[in-house]
């Protein structure tokens, strides 16, 4: 493969992992909005069982009302026969007739809502359990994920360090040349401005004791005590 080849397939994979990593930000979004979307409805659907659940409590409370009220009207309707009232009795008869059908019309009614109440229950409660698997699903991926950047962010900077830190010692040993550097040229400096005013021969000189006269302070009292010596003049 070509060096453009080899150049074309590393940018078209730059390209698709960018690409992965938008999609990839883009599905948290849509998962999280889908999260939120699913507690709505699971509080919606809450709020239905719950009205459910009252309905499923009235007709209760009536199917106990209309079965008491059916055993005072058998009881009136006994009494009344035996009064020898029986249109008061066949009254009584016809309207428990017609209490009884709407008993069994609320019975079912009643057992056809308690089989969708507990239906109901059933889903809701596995839906609660789903959308909280899927809430420590999503929240160990975003706690994976924020771990994972953080170990990158302290790679990147211990790199960064590591190599700051390498630039910074060799910074300090070229201060350290440049240091002994200019110690040497200053003191070849020196020592080439002894040459240049004979400095240098005469400390070598006074130090063989050939050149210069030195006096103790012995021989400067024994020159004063004793007689004053006359320099001879030039041609004498």
């Amino acid at each position: 493969m070509s060096i453009w080849g080899k150049l074309f397939t590393a940018m078209r994979g730059g390209v698709n992992e960018a690409a992965e990593s938008v999609a990839d930000s883009q599905a948290m979004r849509i998962l999280d909005q889908e999260l939120r979307d699913a507690d709505t409805a699971l509080r919606k659907a809450r709020s239905d069982l719950a009205g459910m659940m009252a309905t499923a409590k009235r007709i209760e409370k009536r199917i106990e009302d209309n079965r008491a009220k059916e055993d005072r009207d058998i009881q009136n309707a006994r009494a009344a026969m035996e009064a020898g009232r029986e249109d008061l009795a066949r009254g009584l008869a016809d309207r428990i007739s017609t209490g009884r059908t709407e008993l069994v019309r609320d019975e079912a009614d009643l057992a056809t809502m308690q089989q969708q109440q507990q239906a109901m229950i059933r889903t809701v409660r596995e839906t609660e359990q789903r959308i909280a698997a899927m809430k420590r699903e999503v929240e160990s991926v975003k706690a994976t994920a924020s771990l994972q950047r953080a170990q990158k962010t302290i790679a990147s900077t211990h790199a960064g360090v590591n190599s700051r830190m390498g630039s910074a010692v060799g910074s300090l040993e070229r201060i350290r040349d440049r240091q002994a550097q200019l110690a040497a040229r200053l003191e070849a400096g020196e020592e080439l401005a002894a040459l240049e005013n004979g400095a240098d021969l005469d400390q070598q000189l006074l130090e063989a004791g050939i050149s210069g006269r030195t006096s103790s302070a012995d021989d400067i009292l024994a020159e004063i005590s004793g007689p004053p010596v006359r320099k001879a003049l030039p041609g004498k």
